[in-house]
């Protein structure tokens, strides 16, 4: 697996990363393995602010936005999440699954990111 490089800036309120989001995409929805979209976790975030892409997971179109109430965590992120679990969950198991060190996670908790 190649390490992923972080290369963030700052764009209209939000952190972007592409090279970050591709090695996001490229892991395959985390509860199908299918082809993934990206999908920022909101949890916590300011309103009308977008989440960091250090905070996204990687999801199908059927579980991101075209599944369905319960499916499809856009049609209904409570009924998603007692299903599937949290995003928070899902986001810690895309940073196991990008081997993104503790301390960089600890921070990204905390919604601070090297810029």
């Amino acid at each position: 697996r190649d390490t992923v490089k972080l290369c963030p800036r700052r764009s209209k309120k939000r952190v972007v990363d592409p090279d970050y989001l591709n090695a996001v995409a490229k892991l395959g929805c985390c509860l199908c393995q299918q082809p993934a979209t990206i999908h920022h976790v909101h949890a916590g975030e300011g309103m009308g602010l977008r989440a960091a892409d250090y905070r996204s997971i990687p999801l199908c179109p059927r579980h991101h936005q075209h599944g369905g109430y319960g499916i499809a965590i856009e049609m209904g992120r409570k009924a998603w999440e007692k299903a599937n679990r949290t995003e928070e969950y899902w986001l810690e198991w895309t940073w196991d699954q990008l081997e993104i060190p503790e301390d960089t996670r600890a921070k990204w908790r905390k919604r601070e990111y090297d810029i």
